[in-house]
């Protein structure tokens, strides 16, 4: 098996494959050093690929990429399994050009293949093994949170509408088994109720099964022991709990493949803007390039993690009586968020504790 890789130097090879990858075809162009190209339509099995370089490119380095997508780790697992250098690159990733008005697979797979020869793809993280079933747990949580997201709004917003909410005795943020008994019992229109009713078996179909999903994420972790150290190790930073630790290595994979702090603020999409001029070096606000749902996480444990440490209290308040009163709490509580990415890189990367000054 080919040895797992996230970086390249694009030098070291001949010849560079950018793939845009479909349920019905592959759209493959590829390059030479001497910027020749030439594009390719085969069928969407990862073997024609393979036996296609292998055969035309018998004695040549090839490299490949594709964008991650619905198709998942399919071609990078059989790729990797035969020995074939291929990455798996974010389409955030990509520039786009401002004026582009044609988006074709050909034209897709042409850009990639520029980017992987010109050394520019920043490739993703492949998680594997208990990794990756992991992230499918951690995945199925988030869906399954979001369902009672919307179910919820989607009851207020009937409720508002109805002007139902009046006859409501309070409104329960936390959307208590009371709350919800209040909802069911009000004196309503058969085609209100009906919808009502509707909105109540989705909400709780999406809290069972979130419960559900919580359930299997602990049994999960019981039969990894190691995965289930690293949890810990995460859990002791004021802030963090089993939700948020669980999607931190659901989403990061394997721990050792961390190189620095700045690789975690990324997931997050935590890194802030730079613009180099010259000497000079203008820093702004974050990417929002990582992920939102871990991102939020972050700053809902910062929220915790101020009330629970004295010290990001102080930076906190600091942070926050240096900018304007409209936007200094969130640029204070992003500032917390950060110095909890070097925290997690800590006790990840020291397989230890956090220790609370």
């Amino acid at each position: 098996m080919a040895q797992k890789i996230s970086s390249y130097n694009s030098t070291d090879y001949e010849i560079y494959a950018g793939i845009d990858v479909d349920t019905k075809s592959f759209a493959v162009t590829f390059k030479d050093r001497e910027n020749n190209s030439w594009s390719k339509k085969m069928p969407s099995e990862p073997k024609h690929l393979y036996n296609y370089i292998r055969n035309n490119y018998p004695d040549k380095k090839v490299i490949c990429v594709y964008e991650a997508g619905p198709t998942g780790y399919h071609l990078y697992d059989y790729m990797r399994k035969k020995n074939q250098p291929c990455l798996i690159v974010s389409p955030l990733s990509i520039p786009k050009a401002p004026n582009q008005k044609v988006k074709t697979n050909r034209i897709d797979s042409v850009k990639l293949a520029q980017e992987l020869k010109s050394g520019n793809i920043k490739a993703i993280r492949v998680p594997e093994g208990p990794y990756r079933d992991l992230r499918y747990l951690v995945e199925s949580r988030e869906n399954y949170a979001k369902m009672q997201r919307i179910a919820k709004q989607r009851i207020k917003s009937l409720l508002l509408h109805t002007n139902l909410n009046t006859q409501l005795i309070d409104a329960d943020k936390h959307w208590s088994n009371r709350y919800i008994k209040q909802i069911s019992d009000l004196e309503c229109s058969y085609g209100v109720r009906t919808r009502l009713n509707m909105l109540l078996v989705d909400l709780e179909y999406a809290r069972v099964q979130t419960l559900n999903i919580l359930n299997n994420l602990k049994k999960f972790f019981k039969e990894h022991k190691t995965l289930n150290n690293y949890r810990r190790y995460l859990e002791s930073i004021p802030g963090i709990g089993f939700k948020t630790a669980s999607s931190i290595l659901g989403r990061i994979g394997d721990p050792r493949n961390l190189n620095n702090p700045r690789e975690i603020g990324s997931f997050f999409g935590l890194v802030p803007k730079e613009d180099s001029t010259g000497d000079s070096i203008n820093r702004g606000s974050i990417t929002h390039m990582g992920n939102g749902i871990l991102r939020s996480l972050l700053i809902e444990s910062s929220w915790i993690a101020i009330r629970k440490d004295k010290e990001l209290e102080q930076f906190y308040h600091r942070i926050r009586s240096r900018n304007n009163p409209k936007v200094g709490s969130r640029i204070a509580i992003t500032a917390v968020a950060r110095k909890l990415t070097h925290r997690i890189y800590c006790v990840l990367k020291e397989e230890r504790n956090y220790n609370v000054h």
